[in-house]
């Protein structure tokens, strides 16, 4: 019953403060994929896509949205629970494991919205349940349903394919599960699993394996060791100081321990965690990759605060209240979310309020899919006359198509106001024309404090495109 309460509250008010701010920047890059179904894009496999598809048919509509991330979280508090239940066998293990989850920030907030990490972690959550039961129970028929979870993860975010090497470590950690190696199963399972990577290998051929070449450059990207710093902050604030100082001691007690099961958990987390570390040293790692690491982790700490007379409850109240910190600054503070109710409505004006009959473009990914949503037309990105260096989703719109302009044509842009555009506008149009009255109020402030929509009138030059 406690359960059932819990997860209900946590709809209810996920749905609550979901609808409390506009679509966020990556979120509509991932809705815009919506609706250019295809078997893959240039920077992430194709579920994202699938599921806002399923949830709003490539339409404009962010209570569906916004629905799917909170079913999508339901759906891994659930696998949490059982996960938990079936290491530990402790109700109140499972119970408290979900109960904190549903309270990290990262989970708490970041979650609120639709993106790629979401189905990733469902389906790597899925897969720490059945192979858990499959190292309890030698349960062979398993290791078949494990490679359809898996491949449904392959086809949500690559990092999925580290359940390889972690599960290898736990067989190096667990000797009495070595047994497996010795078994057709598990080989047959990776081999099955691989064959849901298809449609990735299909697409990639057609676009000249665009993709791998895509994350490949992330390497080259940053100075040494400059990342490092970030990345650890980050882990901080997303995920609480709180979980990061027991995760740390959890980890070696589990090492220690006479326990496969909880040797699974550490082996499905530590790792990832480490993997991303030495990768900030290179390059950027945002907050959510190692979100996945955390699912195994969340159910070690807690079950180490009950079973060593630790305060669990007062542990995740102090979670609690750090996450409520970080809601009272989003809300009342930056962006402010709570002040800016009226003008987050005035968004949904401009399909009507923008004059007809011209193209619209924007110079970024995320301003351009952020302007297709709420314009309810399609927005092309600037990667011609107005585009000063390579762009993040460049090559993606590109294989969308991007329309030439004619000689004399009008275009609506939706621009930050910088004297750059103004000369760069100059150049190529024989009149500039601000459009006053219409704004897109936005969460992400270096896309909203600045940026105007803009006439651009007569073309000049015989062909090309902004």
């Amino acid at each position: 019953v406690n359960m059932i309460v819990c997860l209900a509250a946590s709809v209810v008010i996920r749905l609550g403060l979901a609808s409390l701010f506009p679509l966020t920047a990556d979120e509509s890059y991932y809705w815009l994929w919506s609706k250019h179904l295809a078997l893959s894009y240039v920077d992430h496999p194709p579920m994202v896509a699938l599921v806002n598809y399923l949830m709003t048919f490539g339409h404009e509509n962010l209570f569906a949205i916004r629905l799917g991330a909170v079913l999508i979280t339901l759906l891994v508090s659930i696998l949490i629970y059982f996960l938990a239940k079936e290491i530990f066998e402790s109700e109140k293990v499972a119970f408290w494991s979900v109960v904190l989850f549903q309270f990290l920030p990262q989970f708490a907030v970041v979650w609120l919205t639709q993106f790629v990490e979401l189905p990733a972690v469902l389906f790597w959550s899925a897969s720490l349940l059945i192979i858990a039961r499959i190292m309890k129970k030698r349960d062979t028929r398993l290791w078949c349903l494990l490679a359809v979870t898996l491949g449904l993860g392959y086809l949500s975010k690559y990092t999925i394919l580290f359940f390889w090497p972690c599960l290898a470590i736990y067989f190096w950690l667990a000797p009495n599960n070595r047994y497996w190696l010795k078994q057709k199963e598990p080989y047959f399972c990776f081999i099955l699993s691989l064959i849901f990577f298809a449609p990735i290998i299909i697409w990639n051929s057609q676009h000249n394996w665009i993709s791998f070449a895509f994350h490949a450059n992330k390497a080259t990207s940053e100075l040494w060791g400059k990342n490092v710093i970030p990345f650890v902050l980050d882990q901080l604030v997303h995920f609480t100081p709180f979980l990061l100082i027991y995760k740390f001691v959890v980890f070696n007690q589990t090492r220690k321990k006479d326990n496969d099961l909880a040797k699974l958990l550490l082996c499905f987390s530590m790792p990832v965690f480490i993997v991303f570390l030495l990768l900030s040293v290179k390059i950027k790692v945002w907050s959510h990759w190692p979100s996945m690491a955390y699912i195994a982790a969340i159910p070690l700490v807690v079950e180490y605060l009950i079973t060593n007379g630790k305060s669990y409850k007062k542990f995740v109240t102090w979670v609690a209240l750090f996450t409520l910190l970080i809601l009272s600054i989003l809300f009342y503070v930056s962006p402010g979310i709570m002040l800016h109710q009226k003008e987050y409505t005035g968004n949904y004006k401009l399909a009507t309020d923008l004059p007809k009959d011209y193209k619209l473009f924007a110079p970024g990914n995320v301003s351009s899919s952020l302007f297709e949503f709420y314009a309810k037309r399609p927005v092309y990105l600037a990667t011609g006359l107005f585009m000063p260096h390579p762009i993040w989703g460049e090559a993606q719109y590109n294989i969308w198509g991007i329309p030439d302009l004619k000689k004399g044509e009008t275009i609506i842009f939706y621009a930050n106001d910088t004297k750059e555009f103004r000369d760069k506008a100059t150049q190529y149009f024989t009149k500039t024309v601000e459009l006053p009255g219409l704004k897109l109020a936005l969460v992400e402030d270096y896309i909203g404090n600045n940026y105007k929509f803009f006439k651009l009138e007569d073309y000049k030059e015989a062909s090309g495109h902004p």
